[in-house]
């Protein structure tokens, strides 16, 4: 669907009604965005062509606003932003119009929403969930079934991220509301060349042939990515035409005229994804030509001439690096003064911070107001350098500015390049987990494992190894896309996990806090595993997984030995909340959902083969690839095997056909798994061991 015909249907029997009053949150849009390249859309779910309610998805920072905008000033309808307005609540779509509008104007208003002669535009509607509890968010959403019920055309549109869109569009499919759903697909080849020719302001008539050529020179590197964003079942694998990545590729010609360079420096095909080998090649690109072309001749060579030879040497190669700037950038978004001093001497170092001030302002990944990172490209690959530069300050900026700047999916994919060749700490992974929130949609199926040593182990190094894969699965096809990190952790760590966790199976040796405000949502089937787990949140929400059919295994399971911390409110949405612990301090809600767990096992030789035989098992609860499934080195990897004993309880559950190998993975026989066991999924969770577990663990040796 083109856009004239989003606009077409949306403007069909409008009779716009002016507003008495504007504010931030809600105004009527006086100038339409320019540029603007119209996108098209694929209707998702689009039962009838007029929907009183229309839904609009799409990834994160992919110019829903701007759409929005857009369709605000063609249509002259009115613009909610939730990212600037309160939090929302019951009767807060009503309160808003009948204060906005005049007051003799206010009957027909809520008559016109009710016919689909008028209506509204919601942005952002994800940033007012965040903003709310559950109870808030469905108490507003009941406001805009009440105002738009009976209506023949059009009355709301609303613009937000994917998986808080499908959560939308769930709750008001259940309550019976007309409503429908599309995406904003990515550009297109001609589109994009479109929107890079639009942001490239000024640029120099006689060089116009070879800006043409450094252009295409670009786009055809990413030629086969463009195909691939044109297939719907593999989107997710690529994200080449959507704003942030035609940003970057403009904001590199608009920072570098002699376009005949940036085809020799960008020639060269990596051994990764291509798309994101060269946003990566780009981006440090214009991180090199800001120290090599701007900061070393105008200053730094001045500055550390001044300087001993040995520090001068040191610093000539070091100062103003792509980690440094990659920092400051971070810091500048976070309104913080940069945390480190970089040259030794202080009369020298206030000297480069001074001549910073002016020239850092400037710096190709800021916004024009000179107080934001200009894109999700340029904030993925900042945070990814801070992330793997093994400099505590620089990691600290990398994890604050994403608690707070919620990331994209752009994270994801740079991180798995970037910090191939680095281990990244324990912390980072919370980052990574909400990068893949865009990915929790009907279509595709997201799986999270973190590996770590188990935290009833009784010889757990005090720093030690963890992994974490990433897996996305095409529901159509099958087709899989992993990625992996390496990751480190401390016994002594609190690692966070929140706002947002889905399909999630975590096992670390060291303390979990589960966090969101004002809410922590698991989706799907998530589980914990860890030596303590702190909980803080007004509402913790359970749901199951799109698509997710009501007897599958969802919900949240806790298993830790100490269970600490509040929620105001537990929701229930299609999952279960279980506490398995040896000790807590938690009251109502939670406390119903504890379950004191009995771990003590007499003889310390059956207690070692149990832990052994849990752990394997387990594993496979955190997977499926048709029946349960895991890869084979999954299982066989010391974390899980810890040696003889464990490779003995691995062969006695092959031998008595548990388990079974086929090719890279082990399965298990759900059949041989009840009757030579006679245990389930749930008994093991809860440390419950069965008379014929004994028995099998008998024949272990």
């Amino acid at each position: 669907m083109k856009y004239s015909a989003l606009k077409s249907i949306v403007s069909s029997q409008k009779r716009p009604i002016s507003l008495k009053e504007t504010s931030e949150s809600f105004f009527q849009v006086a100038r339409r965005p320019d540029p603007y390249i119209e996108p098209t859309f694929t209707k998702e779910e689009y039962p009838k062509e007029k929907p009183a309610i229309l839904l609009v998805s799409a990834v994160g920072a992919s110019g829903k606003t701007t759409t929005a905008h857009a369709l605000g000033f063609d249509t002259g309808l009115p613009v909610l932003d939730l990212a600037k307005h309160k939090p929302i609540a019951d009767h807060t779509l009503t309160g808003i119009l009948t204060s906005a509008y005049p007051t003799d104007k206010i009957g027909e208003v809520l008559e016109g929403l009710s016919k689909g002669t008028h209506g509204i535009i919601i942005d952002a509607i994800d940033e007012g969930r965040s903003k709310t509890t559950e109870h808030g968010f469905e108490a507003f959403l009941d406001d805009v079934i009440g105002r738009t019920k009976g209506a023949s055309s059009t009355s709301v549109v609303i613009f937000g991220r994917s998986q808080v869109l499908l959560n939308t569009w769930v709750y008001l499919g259940d309550k019976g509301a007309d409503v429908a759903l599309v995406r904003i697909d990515p550009f297109n080849l001609e589109q994009a060349k479109q929107y890079i020719d639009a942001y490239v302001k000024n640029k120099n008539d006689s060089q116009q042939a070879m800006y043409v050529q450094a252009r295409d020179g670009v786009l055809s590197k990413l030629g086969a990515a463009f195909a691939s964003s044109e297939k719907s079942d593999d989107a997710f694998l690529s994200f080449i035409g959507y704003p942030p990545v035609l940003d970057a590729i403009a904001t590199l010609l608009r920072n570098e005229p002699n376009y005949h360079r940036i085809n020799q420096e960008l020639s060269d095909a990596g051994d990764g994804d291509l798309e994101v080998e060269l946003l990566i090649r780009i981006a440090n690109f214009l991180l090199s030509r800001e120290r090599t072309q701007k900061a070393v001749p105008n200053f730094i060579t001045e500055i550390i001439s001044k300087a001993d030879t040995k520090t001068a040497q040191k610093l000539q190669s070091t100062l103003y690096n792509e980690a440094e700037q990659s920092a400051r950038l971070l810091a500048q978004a976070l309104r913080r003064k940069f945390p480190l001093q970089m040259i030794p001497d202080h009369v020298l170092n206030q000297e480069y911070e001074q001549a910073l001030e002016t020239w850092f302002l400037e710096h190709p990944f800021l916004t024009e107001d000179k107080e934001r990172i200009r894109n999700a490209v340029f904030e993925a690959v900042a945070v990814c350098h801070c992330a793997i530069s093994g400099i505590p300050e620089y990691e600290k900026l990398a994890y604050d500015f994403t608690a707070t700047h919620r990331p994209t999916y752009h994270l994801l994919y740079i991180m798995d390049q970037l910090g191939k060749r680095k281990g990244i700490s324990g912390r980072c992974f919370n980052m990574l987990i909400q990068s893949c929130s865009d990915f929790v949609t009907k279509d595709y199926e997201l799986s999270i494992e973190i590996n770590g040593f188990s935290w009833d182990e009784t010889d757990v190094p005090d720093s030690s190894s963890a992994e974490m894969d990433v897996a996305l699965t095409v529901q159509s096809t099958g087709r899989e896309r992993h990625f992996t990190f390496d990751g480190s952790v401390s016994n002594g760590d609190c690692i966070l996990l929140g706002p947002f966790l889905a399909n999630a199976t975590v096992t670390l040796p060291c303390d979990i806090e589960i966090k969101g405000t004002p809410a922590f949502e698991s989706i799907g089937t998530c589980r914990i595993a860890a030596r303590k787990v702190l909980i803080d949140t007004a509402d913790l929400i359970v749901r199951g997984r799109p698509g997710q059919s009501l007897s599958e295994d969802a919900g949240l399971f806790l298993d830790v030995s100490e269970a600490q911390g509040h929620a105001r409110d537990v929701t229930l949405k299609g999952g279960t909340l279980e506490i398995e612990c040896n000790e807590h301090n938690l009251a109502y809600p939670l406390a119903r959902y504890v379950q004191k767990t009995n771990r003590t096992i007499a003889d310390p030789a059956v207690a070692e083969k149990y832990r052994r035989l849990r752990r394997i098992l387990l594993e496979f609860a955190s997977h499926k690839k048709g029946n349960l499934a895991k890869y084979r080195y999954k299982i066989e990897h010391f974390r899980v095997l810890k040696g003889e004993l464990g490779k003995m309880v691995l062969d006695q559950l092959l031998k008595e056909g548990i388990l079974y190998s086929e090719s890279n993975f082990y399965f298990v026989n759900d059949d041989k798994f009840s009757k030579v066991l006679g245990t389930t999924w749930h008994e093991l969770r809860q440390y419950k061991m069965s008379s014929l577990v004994r028995e099998f663990l008998g024949r272990v040796a």
